[in-house]
């Protein structure tokens, strides 16, 4: 039989073993493992993955920039606001701070408080001629503590020796102990202690005790004119300074606020025996004072030095007095020794020592010498 050839249908379709590449047709190059394939996909997704990654880091840099901006910015804006506000506001921002730890005066009675004192003070007398005696700045039993004081403190306000130790109670005030009893003053004693002026009881006692030694034996001719101050001058220490006539102890508190004060009683110019002068060496923040350290150099003075006295006469006349230094001594508060020279005229200059203290007084001397 004639050998049969295959059509041209079956060799293109492969049939009888006719191949389209023996035809000379194009063969499709498809991959001859699954494995092949799917590692290309994968190398296409992991292509992917990088891009979608490097994206997503770029977005949280930017979020990261953006957070950062919205907190330092604001910072550094408020610490220059700050910076700025303080700058142009500082005596202001100063005088605020100070205001936190400012204390009220200690004898200022107000209000309900003047009611309380007076409902008080009035249990100690079944009838007053002389509402002075009642006044809260009096000081009827001479012990140094005012009424008001002794209303704070709760002593009596007629007994100078509230608990009949043998020491006043401003005497035991000033000393740190009990008023009440024997002992250290406790410690609720010491919080009602807090609220008084230890510089004004330590004036009292010595004005009170000034008062008693009777030590001025000569009287001046010169009418002067005690509304009016007199001028103290110390030019070792360039110090020039209103000279207060002060009319009794309640006045102090003001009067040294004035300048330095002449205690009521002892000598004035020109007459023999001792004139006390009294100023402070340090005095509470708080009070303002422009004259809280008029003293606190008084003990630099030596002998030699000279001391001037201005004093003003009814007429208007000023009369001018001239001390040279002696001597400095330190006295308690109630040590008649600094008040009863009458030896001579001389004027004695107080303040209250140690600086910042009430426990003594520095006393320097000087005698009258010619102009």
């Amino acid at each position: 039989m004639p050998k049969e050839y295959a059509s041209e249908i079956h060799q293109l379709l492969k049939l009888g073993g006719t191949s389209a590449e023996s035809l000379g047709l194009p063969v499709a190059q498809n991959s001859a493992h699954p494995e092949d394939r799917l590692q290309d996909q994968e190398i296409f997704y992991e292509d992917d993955d990088i891009a979608t990654s490097k994206k997503a880091g770029l977005d949280d840099a930017k979020i990261s920039l953006l957070i950062k901006k919205a907190i330092v910015y604001p910072l550094v804006f408020l610490a220059a606001f700050g910076f700025f506000y303080f700058l142009l506001n500082f005596s202001s921002i100063v005088s605020q701070i100070q205001g936190w730890f400012t204390k009220p005066q200690a004898e200022e009675i107000l209000g309900e408080d003047l009611t309380e004192y007076y409902n008080w003070i009035g249990a100690y007398y079944f009838s007053v001629n002389d509402s002075k005696v009642l006044d809260p700045n009096n000081d009827i039993d001479k012990d140094g503590l005012s009424n008001h004081d002794e209303f704070v403190m709760h002593t009596n306000p007629v007994n100078a020796d509230s608990d009949a130790d043998g020491a006043s109670d401003g005497l035991e005030l000033l000393a740190g102990t009990n008023m009440w009893g024997a002992g250290p003053a406790p410690e609720g004693q010491n919080k009602l202690a807090a609220n008084l002026d230890p510089s004004l009881v330590n004036n009292r006692i010595s004005s009170n005790t000034a008062a008693g030694a009777g030590h001025v034996s000569g009287a001046s001719v010169i009418k002067y004119d005690l509304t009016k101050p007199g001028r103290l001058s110390i030019p070792r220490l360039n110090l020039q300074v209103p000279l207060v006539w002060s009319a009794s102890a309640a006045e102090f508190d003001k009067d040294l606020s004035r300048g330095v004060v002449h205690y009521p009683g002892t000598a004035m110019p020109g007459e023999q025996g001792t004139i006390y002068v009294s100023g402070h060496s340090s005095d509470y923040i708080w009070k303002k004072n422009p004259y809280g350290q008029i003293f606190s150099q008084l003990n630099v003075l030596q002998p030699g030095d000279d001391v001037f006295v201005d004093v003003y006469d009814i007429e208007g006349q000023t009369h001018t007095y001239r001390y040279q230094v002696t001597v400095k001594n330190i006295y308690g508060p109630a040590d008649q020794a600094q008040f009863i020279d009458n030896s001579t005229n001389k004027i004695n200059l107080s303040t209250c020592w140690p600086i910042g203290t009430t426990k003594d007084r520095l006393v320097v001397s000087a005698v009258e010498v010619g102009l």
